[in-house]
C-alpha cells in the first residue's frame, strides 16, 4: 500500500489498512495478514504496529534502491 507524500499525514494510510483488516477479518475469514516493509520506513512500521502488526524477522538486502542493498521487515497480524 502507498500514499501520495500530499496525503501523508492525513489519515489516509489508517483508513486503508482498516478496511484491509475488516475485509480479511469479516469476509474472507484470514486468521493472518502479512506484509513487508522496508527497515527505514518508520512511519509506515508505527501504522501497522497502531493495528497489531508484529516483526517476525529482517530480510536482509531484500532490495537494490538508490545504488545500495536495503534491507526489510516481515510483519504479521494473527487474528
Amino acid at each position: 500500500m502507498m500514499v501520495r507524500d500530499d496525503w501523508k499525514g492525513k489519515g489516509v494510510g489508517a483508513a486503508l489498512m482498516q478496511a484491509v483488516i475488516e475485509l480479511a477479518d469479516k469476509w474472507l475469514n484470514r486468521t493472518g495478514i502479512e506484509l513487508t516493509v522496508f527497515t527505514d520506513n518508520e512511519s509506515a512500521i508505527a501504522l501497522y504496529r497502531k493495528f497489531g502488526f508484529e516483526i517476525e524477522g529482517t530480510l536482509r538486502k531484500y532490495a537494490f534502491r538508490d545504488g545500495e542493498f536495503v534491507d526489510a521487515f516481515a510483519m504479521a497480524r494473527i487474528r
